[in-house]
C-alpha cells in the first residue's frame, strides 16, 4: 500500500473511531479505552510490563472474552499512551498478524495470560510491516486529531475578562 492510501485508510479509521466512541477532549487514554470497551462490548485490560532491551514495547492479545494490551512500564507516560494507541490501531484496523515472538516472550509481556491461551491466540501477536505502519499512523493521527480539536476550541475569541486571567496565568507559569 502506498503512503497516500495508507494515510487515507488510517484517517478514515480515526474519523470512524471518533464518530463511534468519541476521541476525548482533553485527551485521556483511560477515557478512550473505557469508551472503546463500551462500544465493543468487551473489556480491554491494560497491563504494564517490564521491557527488555530490544524487546517488544507493546502487544495486543485478543482473548475470547476480552482484549489485553501489554505496554512497556519503564517509559514516559506519553510513550506509554502512544504504545497503547498503536495497539488500539491494530484493534480498530482488525489486523490479524503472524507469530514472530516466542511463547516465552509473550508470557513475559502478559504474565496473567495462560501459556496455552497465548499459543492459541499467538497468531495475532505480530504484524506485517504494512500493518505496523498503519497502526503507527493511526496512533499518531489520534494524537493529532485530539490536538487539532483542542486547538479549535482554544482558537476562538475569549471573553475579555477570561482572556486577561489566562494571560496572567501564562505570564506566571508560561505557555
Amino acid at each position: 500500500m502506498r503512503y497516500h492510501e495508507l494515510r487515507q485508510r488510517s484517517e478514515a479509521l480515526v474519523r470512524d473511531l471518533d464518530e463511534r466512541v468519541g476521541v476525548p477532549n482533553p485527551f485521556d487514554i483511560d477515557v478512550l479505552v473505557d469508551r472503546l470497551e463500551s462500544y465493543r462490548g468487551r473489556p480491554i485490560d491494560l497491563h504494564p510490563t517490564a521491557r527488555t532491551a530490544g524487546g517488544t514495547c507493546g502487544m495486543w492479545i485478543r482473548e475470547r472474552d476480552r482484549d489485553v494490551i501489554a505496554y512497556a512500564a519503564q517509559t514516559s507516560t506519553p510513550h506509554q499512551d502512544h504504545i497503547i494507541l498503536h495497539e488500539i490501531g491494530h484493534m480498530i484496523a482488525d489486523h490479524q498478524g503472524e507469530c514472530l515472538l516466542t511463547v516465552g516472550d509473550a508470557q513475559l509481556l502478559a504474565p496473567h495470560v495462560k501459556p496455552e491461551l497465548i499459543e492459541h491466540m499467538f497468531a495475532r501477536s505480530a504484524y506485517s510491516s504494512e500493518e505496523e505502519q498503519e497502526a503507527e499512523m493511526i496512533a499518531s493521527l489520534i494524537w493529532q486529531y485530539a490536538s487539532r480539536r483542542r486547538s479549535q476550541l482554544t482558537d476562538r475569541p475569549l471573553p475579555p475578562g477570561l482572556a486577561e486571567r489566562l494571560a496572567r496565568v501564562e505570564d506566571i507559569f508560561g505557555s
